[in-house]
């Protein structure tokens, strides 16, 4: 079907329909029991999800199929609140990773020419882009014989979706301020709504409007996106001098601290007059050395992905594969920190948490490693993401009490 065609009355009329459908039943279901998380997150997320395949199947768009496999991790995060207990951080992650992931998934599914490694900058092309100005196209779905009273109804019906809301936190506001006021407003609705609660009627319709909102909208905006030219982000130039003398000298800040480390764990051979117990080197400067890690494989990326250095320059390629095995050394002397302090103290969820996300370093700097010696056939910034994804995953699954007491009962 041609981008012009699905912007048409009956096609409109359709999309419109499906998300008044799909608000309505998730405002019925927020007046539900259900805990807080699966009414307000995962069953909304679910409906957006089905009813955006529904539509783009039913509007026989083209579709990159493979994209369909996204679904897999979507689902299992989603999921896993239901599944195995998880702590408040990983609720509020999963309530950051759907929206991405979900992004992802529909923006690769309807445009074969999306690029992963453009993402940050597609991203709002979906959600906020156009969140309010997208509602302008409700007004074709009310075009026709009666257009211009058709049109009076539609300026009505969204001054109410404006107005509504706003009227509805103000007069909130004015009640909490004023006991009299509150009284008054309390009466009026007593005698208005003697069978409905006034106050269910204000969040219900608060729920409904701002869910077809954000259903409504960021598919307007797949639509217009399916047809998008996507560009490779652009090579910044950078002095080979200045890189030189950046990686010269952070290079040499490793040398120093290998040589330290060489010494504190051997025979001390600086003779310098610090002693250590086991737990006092494993406990000391571990998420110092994270972040250390973390600046690192920041700096390789950019050198490798955002400039032409590494291409172009065999000294600013050494250098960074010296960066990238002292990280890859950095990352081995956590590892062996945390299992010193595990062996004397046992996991925790925070420590397994710790092994999931070394694992993930690891594996990434082995994989920029790789792509720096010999070019990697497949799309480096999708390994990227199944790499991050699959590390997210375990730490949901695994990171758990009941797992870590299994865990702590075996060693």
């Amino acid at each position: 079907m041609k981008k012009e065609d699905l912007f048409n009355k009956k096609a409109l009329q359709t999309i419109t329909s499906t998300f008044v459908l799909a608000a309505l039943v998730i405002t019925i279901i927020n007046n539900s029991n259900l805990d807080s998380y699966i009414k307000l997150f995962i069953i909304p997320a679910i409906f957006l999800i089905i009813s955006y395949i529904f539509l783009i199947n039913k509007f026989s768009l083209p579709t990159n199929k493979k994209s369909y496999y996204f679904l897999i991790p979507i689902f299992l995060i989603l999921l896993s609140y239901l599944i195995i207990e998880i702590d408040f951080s990983n609720i509020f992650l999963n309530i950051i990773i759907i929206p991405i992931l979900s992004s992802i998934f529909f923006l690769k599914l309807v445009n074969p020419k999306y690029k992963l490694s453009r993402f940050l900058e597609h991203f709002s092309y979906l959600f906020p882009y156009k969140l309010l100005e997208n509602i302008k196209y409700i007004n074709i779905v009310f075009k026709g014989k009666n257009e211009e009273k058709n049109k009076s109804i539609l300026n009505i019906f969204i001054g109410c979706v404006i107005g509504i809301p706003i009227a509805l936190i103000i007069l909130s506001l004015l009640s909490s301020a004023d006991m009299y006021f509150n009284a008054f407003i309390g009466k009026i609705s007593n005698l208005l709504f003697s069978f409905i609660n006034f106050n269910n009627i204000k969040v219900n319709v608060v729920v409904f409007v701002i869910t077809f909102i954000i259903m409504f909208s960021p598919f307007i905006n797949i639509l217009h996106y399916r047809n998008s030219e996507i560009d490779n982000h652009k090579i910044k130039k950078i002095d080979v001098s200045i890189a030189s003398t950046i990686l010269w000298i952070i290079n040499s800040v490793f040398v120093l601290f290998l040589i330290s480390e060489i010494s504190k764990i051997t025979f001390n051979f600086l003779q310098l007059p610090i002693e250590y117990t086991y737990s006092e080197y494993a406990r000391e400067g571990f998420f110092q050395l994270l972040g250390v890690t973390i600046i690192n494989i920041l700096i390789i990326i950019y050198f490798n992905y955002y400039t032409n250095t590494v291409k172009e320059n065999k000294n600013i390629k050494n250098l960074i594969l010296a960066l990238i095995l002292f990280s890859i050394i950095l990352t081995f002397n956590s590892y062996y920190r945390m299992f010193l302090y595990i062996g004397a103290y046992k996991f925790t969820i925070l420590r397994l948490q710790v092994i999931l996300f070394l694992m993930m370093e690891l594996i990434s700097f082995l994989l920029i490693g790789k792509s720096i010696i010999s070019k990697i056939k497949h799309d480096e910034a999708f390994i990227f993401m199944i790499i991050i994804i699959s590390t997210y995953i375990l730490n949901l699954y695994l990171c758990s009490e009941p797992v870590i007491k299994l865990i702590n009962s075996i060693i």
